[in-house]
Formats: structure tokens, C-alpha cells, sequence
């Protein structure tokens, strides 16, 4: 008889898997897998083809988001070499038909399309009064093509003397050309290139001329990426190989005041305030009331949006004139009347401003040595102020009396959040004016830890009516993206200083305003969400308490503790 089969008995085996969170213990689950278990107990050698599967088989602890990145970097080593080598074939002529009149073509043009060729007369004829750059097959390679460009002027001008002239170009692409160009008499020459697209380098008698679409670029990458001109030039260059000469040229012709009054015209455009002012100009917030209600403001301070003495002086004032930054002539009377050098001695916020923190050796290098803003609690630029003399009292309290100007025939009541709420109140209280009654001062909910505990009583917005959940922190967030033009604005002289501040405050509303219904709506979900929360909380606190308490019981004890926060030590008292 032969010999009877071995049978192999199988387990389960659990294998324990412990997923780690951020927050909370880690959990520990099981996955049972069924291993063969021999009859016999005796090991077996592991073999070095099974030890290199086990290395490619992904551990069950793998992630699914590391499996889709493995998966998507396969995808695309499979077809980069396909991709390159389809790349050198788009150097050649794919085709040597006209894509007009089927006849043999040698011209193609990059900007029209990479698939479409020409011959020279319908490259003639649908490139007219365009600033595309064709290129010409030579049986090796494209190379530019000679035919140059020509840019004619419209129907209407027959009458007059139309004349031509050479120009250069910086077309869209970034590249720097030569093209003739018809003009007439009847027009400034500025005028005439505009209705070709072209922004000039000089307002009399230009030479040199941008695209359009090349300078909204710029403006876009200037506001938001804090792009410079040096830099936007040095990208130009390796983009299209241009020559160190070309690079300077184009250097050179976007340093004047060419690109400022740009900066301006597209504003002036977009907004449409010279056609119909009483549209708004991006200074207006759409959500604040505008005749009753109230309105929440916080105030804050930039002690690193600096300018260098050194920088030089304007001739003429800004082009934005007072639309963000108030008059500096304003702001000097008003500190000559308001002599506070020093701060009051009840002054608990231990944060150290900027310009405690900078060397006096450094700021005698500056003639303004940081700004003073306001903000309304959707985070809307209102009005800003160059600061010259440190930080003082005298600039939230200009801002203060010209918010409340501003407001003066309307049913507002303004609530201020500042810092340094405290020093201002008592400030007002011992210069003997006092609080106006249409006015609530606060510490924002982060700066007030700060401050010592009567402070946070008296002027925290958590614990103040009539401030909700606001934070007071939206000038900080606002300077977060304002810091970042001080390397450019503070080699600037005062007018395109505040000319580039103030198109990058009318930016930062913009994206505010554009997306101020979904954070209106956030914002409602948080607070009812917070609501919701709190009740159950208060529910709890009542449920547990070892005494009968009710919420009467603490409305009485917040009222308590705010009495005894506005009482003086004994200590002053008996001084």
C-alpha cells in the first residue's frame, strides 16, 4: 500500500493593528488572515525569493492616500518618455499643408495653435494688426521670421496725416520685438497705442511699448504674490532667452512712472468711479451698516512697513489722493495738539511694539517709521495713517475722531477694538473728555490675555455685549499680507510708496468683498454651532452643581464681577 497524504491544517491568525490619531487614544482593531500551520513542529528557512516578496507586498498599516501617490507617480513614469518624445516631434512640421488654402506652408505660429501651418499669404492675411510672432521652417529648425509686423490703423483716419513709426514691443509673451506702426495726427500717440493694446513706456513721444495682458499680469503677480519689477524682468528673460541689453531696456522702461499710471488706469477702469462716483470704489463695506446699526472697528499698528530717508521725495501727491491713507498734514496738526509723549502708568499689556524693539540708530534712518490702521470686523480696509513720531496715543485717537466725523448724521454706535483699549480709556477719562457715549472700547480675544485680570473683565470681547464672537484680530491678519510689500515700498519715494499701499489695501477688499457671502455664512454656522454648545454647557453646569443654581444666579455674579473689576486697589485708593 503507498503511503498515505499529508493534510496541512490552517489557522486564523490576528493581526493586531493599532491606527494612531492626532488627538485621542489610538485604536486597536484585529484583521484575522488564514496561515498554513504544519503537522510538525519544526522551522523552516526562509527562502530569499519569499523574503523579496514580502518586501513588495505594501503592509496593511499602508495608508490609502500613499497608495494613490504610488499609483499616480506609476501613472507617470509609463508616460513621460512617450511625452518627451512627442515634444521633439512638435519641433518639425507635422504637416506642410496651409490650414486655409491646402497649398505648401513653411509658416507656423506658437500663439495661434502648435498643430497649424501657413503659407506667407494667409499668414499675412489673418495676422493683421496682430503682435504674433511667426516662425519659418528652414529645413532644420524654426527660426524667426522676417516678414515683420505692421500695425495699421482703423477705418476713419483716411482725411488725416497718418504717418509710421518703429517701435518697440514687449508683446504678451514677454518677448522684445520690432513693429511699425501707423499714427495720426489727430490723436496723442498714447492714445493711438492704446487702441492697438499697448500700454507706452513715456507719455511724450514713446519709443518702447508693453502689451496689455503683460502688464495686468504684473499688476495681478506686484498685489499678489509681492512680485518685484527686478524680479518679473529676470523671469521674462530666462522664459524667453532674452539678452542681458533686452532685459535691461525692458528694466529700464517699467522703472519710471509708466507702470504706476498703469496700476492706476486699471483701477480707474475696473471700478468706473470716473464715470459715475457714486459707485463704489472698494473703500465701502458691503455687509457694515450704512445708517443704522452698529459697527465694529479694530485698530492695530505695522512697524514694519518703514521708508528709508534715503529713498528720495515726490514731486507730485499720490494718484489714490486720500482714498486709503488720510492727509499727513491732517495727522501732523492733530499730534501738535495732542501732546502725549508719555503713556499712562495703568498701561498692563506686556507685548512689545516694534518700534521698542528697533535700535535708535535704526529708526533716525527713517522718515516713517510704520503705519496705523483701521479695519471694519469683516476685515475691510478703512483708513490708515503714516506714523513718524513712535507709537502714540495721538494716532488711534486721530482715527478714532475721524471715524466717528464719518459717522457723525448716522444712528451708528462704533465699537473699537484696540490693543491697548485700556490705555486709551483712561487716557480719555483723565484728559477730560471721557468716552463718548456712541463709542465701546475692547482688547482683542488674543491680546487681552496680556493684560492683567481687571482688563480682561472690563474689555474682553468675550465677555462684552454687543461684539459677538469677532476676535478683533483682523488687522493682524490684514498686516500678514501687507508686510510683505515692505521690502519693495520702502525704497520707494512717498507718492508710489502710497500709491502701491493703497492698490494693495483696494486688493485686499476685493478678495474680502468677493467671498464675503461664504464667510457670512461660516461664520453663522460657527456661531449657531457655539450656541448650541454653550447652552448645553450651562445646562450641565446648573444639573451638577452641588446647590441649587440658576442662570439668574450668574447674570448676577458677571454683573458682580465686572463691579469689582472697575474699582481701584485700596492701595490707589488710600494715595
Amino acid at each position: 500500500m503507498g503511503k498515505a497524504l499529508k493534510t496541512t491544517r490552517f489557522r486564523n491568525v490576528k493581526i493586531k493593528v493599532v491606527r494612531r490619531t492626532i488627538a485621542g487614544p489610538a485604536k486597536v482593531s484585529y484583521l484575522s488572515q488564514g496561515l498554513p500551520q504544519p503537522n510538525y513542529k519544526q522551522t523552516h528557512p526562509i527562502t530569499s525569493q519569499q523574503a523579496e516578496l514580502d518586501d513588495t507586498t505594501p503592509s496593511c498599516s499602508e495608508s490609502a492616500y500613499s497608495k494613490a501617490k504610488k499609483r499616480e507617480l506609476h501613472a507617470w513614469d509609463a508616460v513621460k518618455d512617450d511625452m518627451l518624445k512627442v515634444s521633439f516631434e512638435c519641433s518639425a512640421p507635422i504637416t506642410t499643408q496651409c490650414v486655409v488654402c491646402q497649398d505648401h506652408a513653411d509658416y507656423r505660429c506658437i500663439e495661434c495653435s502648435t498643430t497649424a501651418v501657413f503659407c506667407e499669404v494667409c499668414l499675412k492675411r489673418t495676422h493683421r494688426n496682430s503682435l504674433h510672432l511667426p516662425e519659418k521652417w528652414n529645413n532644420v529648425y524654426y527660426e524667426p521670421s522676417s516678414l515683420g509686423l505692421f500695425l495699421f490703423l482703423p477705418e476713419g483716419h483716411d482725411t488725416h496725416a497718418v504717418y509710421t513709426k518703429v517701435m518697440k514691443v514687449i508683446v504678451s509673451t514677454g518677448r522684445l520685438c520690432t513693429v511699425t506702426v501707423n499714427m495720426c495726427a489727430c490723436e496723442p500717440e498714447t492714445c493711438t497705442l492704446l487702441r492697438y493694446g499697448l500700454w507706452p513706456a513715456t507719455a511724450e513721444k514713446p519709443q518702447t511699448a508693453f502689451s496689455i495682458p503683460l502688464l495686468e499680469l504684473f499688476v495681478c503677480l506686484s498685489l499678489e504674490c509681492q512680485v518685484s519689477v527686478e524680479g518679473f524682468c529676470n523671469t521674462l528673460r530666462w522664459k524667453n532667452n532674452l539678452t542681458l541689453a533686452e532685459v535691461n531696456t525692458l528694466y529700464r522702461a517699467l522703472m519710471g512712472e509708466s507702470i504706476s499710471h498703469f496700476r492706476h488706469h486699471h483701477f480707474r477702469q475696473r471700478s468706473l468711479v470716473d464715470i459715475c462716483p457714486q459707485l463704489d470704489d472698494g473703500t465701502i463695506c458691503p455687509a457694515c451698516p450704512k445708517a443704522d446699526g452698529d459697527m465694529i472697528v479694530t485698530l492695530d499698528a505695522n512697524f514694519g512697513l518703514v521708508r528709508k530717508q534715503s529713498s528720495g521725495t515726490s514731486v507730485v501727491e499720490p494718484l489714490h489722493g486720500t482714498r486709503m491713507f488720510v492727509d499727513e498734514k491732517d495727522v501732523e496738526e492733530y499730534l501738535l495738539s495732542h501732546l502725549d509723549s508719555s503713556k499712562p502708568h495703568e498701561d498692563c499689556s506686556n507685548f512689545k511694539a516694534g518700534n521698542v524693539l528697533r535700535s535708535q540708530k535704526q529708526a533716525k534712518k527713517l522718515d516713517v517709521t510704520g503705519v496705523f490702521g483701521a479695519s471694519c470686523r469683516h476685515e475691510m480696509p478703512l483708513m490708515f495713517v503714516n506714523m513718524s513720531q513712535g507709537e502714540r496715543l495721538a494716532y488711534p485717537l486721530y482715527v478714532i475722531d475721524e471715524l466717528l466725523r464719518r459717522c457723525e448724521d448716522k444712528n451708528i454706535h462704533l465699537r473699537v477694538v484696540y490693543d491697548i483699549a485700556c490705555v486709551v480709556a483712561s487716557h480719555l477719562h483723565k484728559s477730560g473728555e471721557g468716552i463718548p457715549h456712541n463709542i465701546s472700547l475692547a482688547i482683542p480675544a488674543f491680546h487681552v490675555y496680556g493684560h492683567k485680570l481687571p482688563c480682561q473683565i472690563k474689555y474682553s470681547t468675550r465677555r462684552l455685549e454687543g461684539f459677538g464672537l469677532t476676535d478683533g484680530e483682523g488687522m493682524e491678519r490684514l498686516w500678514s499680507f501687507l508686510r510683505r510689500f515692505a521690502r519693495v515700498t520702502k525704497e520707494m519715494t512717498p507718492s508710489h510708496r502710497l500709491d502701491l499701499l493703497t492698490d494693495a489695501l483696494l486688493h485686499y477688499g476685493r478678495r474680502k468683498s468677493t467671498d464675503l457671502e461664504m464667510q457670512l455664512l461660516q461664520r453663522l454656522d460657527k456661531a449657531e454651532k457655539i450656541l448650541i454648545l454653550a447652552q448645553e454647557n450651562i445646562s450641565s453646569v446648573i444639573r451638577e452643581a452641588p446647590v441649587l443654581v440658576s442662570e439668574e444666579d450668574m447674570e448676577k455674579w458677571k454683573k458682580r464681577e465686572m463691579e469689582l473689576a472697575q474699582q481701584k486697589p485700596i492701595s490707589k485708593q488710600l494715595k
